[in-house]
């Protein structure tokens, strides 16, 4: 499992970035908020979804956490 964060913003429109714990571009933890620990940017990007209108994940952390541990084919 992988921490994620997200961007604090105030304007309902503002986008809002997910990113994993260490990411390179992360701002700082004062403009962040925890978002929980998650498999994947899928699952982190989901759970903000339910919270914030415009979300996405950072393109330079999330490459490398985007492999699902569960795989509907092994079900």
């Amino acid at each position: 499992m992988t921490f994620f964060y997200i961007t604090n913003f105030y304007e309902p429109s503002a986008l809002h970035v997910i990113h994993a714990l260490g990411c390179p571009d992360m701002p700082a933890m004062n403009e962040l908020s925890y978002l929980g620990p998650f498999n994947n940017c899928s699952e982190a990007h989901r759970a903000a979804s339910k919270k914030f209108e415009n979300v996405k994940v950072s393109e330079c952390c999330c490459e490398k956490h985007t492999k699902a541990i569960v795989h509907p084919s092994s079900c």
